[in-house]
C-alpha cells in the first residue's frame, strides 16, 4: 500500500517542529522566511514550503494535523496520493507567498488545511461521495473558525495568519470551481430550470395543468408514459427530480420502473453523473434478467470520465456481466 501524503507530511512536519524547539535558531534559520530578506527569498525558494512544516507550539501542530486529518485524507480517498501530493506542493507555498506579500511571516500548515476545506466546501455540492466523506459539522466548524481568526486576531488574542488561510480557502474553492466546472454551470441550467418549472406550477390554475409536470410532481407512472416514450418532452424538467423519483421505486423494490426512470434522467441529464447511472441502469437490466442489454448499456460508459473509486465498480459491473 502506497504512503499517504497527508501522513507524510505530518511526519515530517513533526520531526521539524520537534527540531524547531530543540534548536529553534537552526532549524528557523534554514526552513522559516522570517529572518529573511524578501531579495533573498527568491534564491531560498525551499522556504516557501518548509516553513509551513514548522509550527509555533504542540497545540498549533496538533490542531492543523486535526484539520488535516479530517479533511486531507478524504481527499486522497476521493481524488488518489497523486493529486493529494501535487495539491499540497502546489498549494503550500502560494499561501506563503500571498503572507510575504502582504508583509508578514507565517509557520504551520494552516493554509494547507482551509485550501483543503475550501476545495471541499465547494465540491461536496457536486459529488456526492465528499458528502458522505465529510460530514456538514466539520464544515460547520470549519466556517467558524475561519471567522474566529479574524476575531482573534483583531482581539490580538492569537497571532493568527488571516493571509494565509483566506489564500488557501480561496485557491481550493477556485481549483474546485475549475474541475467541477461543467457539474457547476449545469447546476445553475438546472436551477434555471427548476425555477421555470416551478413558475409554471403556479401558473396552473390559470391555464390547463401540463401532463408531465403533474405526473413528476405526483409520481405518476401512467401520466409520465410520453416522457418514457420520448424522453425529449421533458428536457426542461428538472433532472435531480427524476432521480428521487428513481430511488423511492428502488426502495418499494420496484426496480422495473426504476428502470425507465433512471433512462429518463439519463437522456436529458447530460454528462454530469452520465456515467454512474449509466451504471447503475445496466445493474438494474441485469438484475431483471436482461444481461445483453445490460452489456450494451454498459458499453455506453466512458471509463475516461470516471473516478477512481468508480473505476472499480466499473470493473466489477463488467467481471460480472462476462
Amino acid at each position: 500500500m502506497r504512503q499517504s501524503p497527508t501522513q507524510t507530511v505530518l511526519f515530517v512536519s513533526g520531526l521539524l517542529t520537534l527540531w524547531q524547539f530543540a534548536d529553534p535558531r537552526g532549524a528557523e534559520g534554514l526552513l522559516a522566511i522570517h529572518g529573511v530578506s524578501r531579495g533573498e527569498l527568491p534564491f531560498q525558494p525551499w522556504r516557501f514550503l518548509t516553513t509551513a512544516l514548522l509550527h509555533g507550539g504542540i497545540l498549533h501542530f496538533v490542531f492543523n494535523a486535526m484539520w488535516a486529518i479530517r479533511l486531507g485524507l478524504p481527499f486522497e480517498s476521493r481524488y488518489g496520493n497523486r493529486a493529494s501530493a501535487i495539491f499540497v506542493i502546489g498549494v503550500t507555498p502560494l499561501t506563503v507567498l500571498f503572507t510575504v506579500l502582504a508583509g508578514n511571516a507565517t509557520i504551520g500548515l494552516s493554509g494547507w488545511g482551509f485550501a483543503l476545506g475550501g476545495w471541499i466546501f465547494v465540491a461536496r455540492k457536486f459529488d456526492a461521495n465528499l458528502q458522505q466523506m465529510v460530514s456538514d459539522e466539520t464544515m460547520g466548524t470549519l466556517v467558524v473558525w475561519f471567522g474566529l481568526g479574524f476575531v482573534l486576531s483583531w482581539l490580538r488574542v492569537l497571532p493568527i495568519d488571516n493571509v494565509a488561510h483566506t489564500a488557501g480557502a480561496v485557491l481550493g474553492a477556485g481549483g474546485a470551481l475549475c474541475v467541477y466546472r461543467d457539474e457547476w454551470r449545469r447546476a445553475r441550467s438546472r436551477g434555471h430550470r427548476r425555477r421555470k418549472w416551478q413558475r409554471a406550477l403556479r401558473t396552473e390554475t390559470k391555464s390547463k395543468p401540463d401532463d408531465l409536470f403533474v405526473a413528476l410532481r405526483q409520481q405518476d407512472l401512467a401520466l409520465a408514459q410520453r416522457a418514457f416514450e420520448n424522453p425529449e418532452l421533458v428536457v426542461q424538467t428538472p433532472v435531480d427530480l427524476w432521480d428521487q423519483w428513481t430511488e423511492a421505486l428502488l426502495s418499494a423494490d420496484d426496480e422495473s420502473n426504476a428502470k425507465r426512470t433512471l433512462a429518463v434522467a439519463i437522456a436529458i441529464g447530460g454528462e454530469a453523473n452520465s456515467q454512474i447511472r449509466l451504471m447503475r441502469l445496466a445493474n438494474l437490466e441485469f438484475r431483471t434478467g436482461e444481461p445483453g442489454l445490460a452489456r450494451k448499456t454498459l458499453n455506453r460508459v466512458n471509463p475516461a470520465r470516471l473516478r477512481p473509486d468508480e473505476r472499480s465498480l466499473y470493473k466489477s459491473l463488467q467481471d460480472r456481466f462476462q
